[in-house]
């Protein structure tokens, strides 16, 4: 678990300080336009995060998206950049959700 919560801060470090920040206006279309490696990190950031938050509320859930992010690494997340062309208005990580949610279910969790 520690060298997810490594990666996650590692991968946010890295974005944060190479792309600036990202406000209401930071849409899917601009983010395509980033190099393949930035927009890797970004992806890798956000699943590793969703991953970790699913891993509290619902482990299985969180080994889904693990195998999930091990299965579409290699190919570059394809999916996730097919999803933001589909829906360029859209906020990045709001379609990155919205992908893992098809594949692994809801990350609507209830409180504890």
């Amino acid at each position: 678990m520690l060298s997810r919560k490594v990666l996650a801060i590692a991968s946010l470090s890295t974005i944060v300080c190479s792309t600036g920040a990202f406000g209401e206006d930071f849409k899917s279309s601009k983010f395509l336009t980033y190099a393949p490696e930035a927009q890797k990190s970004y992806i890798i950031t956000s699943v590793v995060m969703a991953g970790i938050i699913a891993g509290q509320n619902k482990p299985d859930q969180s080994t889904c998206i693990d195998r999930w992010m091990a299965d579409h690494e290699a190919a570059g997340f394809s999916s996730v950049k097919d999803a933001m062309s589909r829906f360029p208005d859209h906020h990045p990580s709001g379609v990155i959700v919205a992908v893992l949610e098809k594949a692994c279910g809801s990350v609507k969790y209830g409180g504890k």
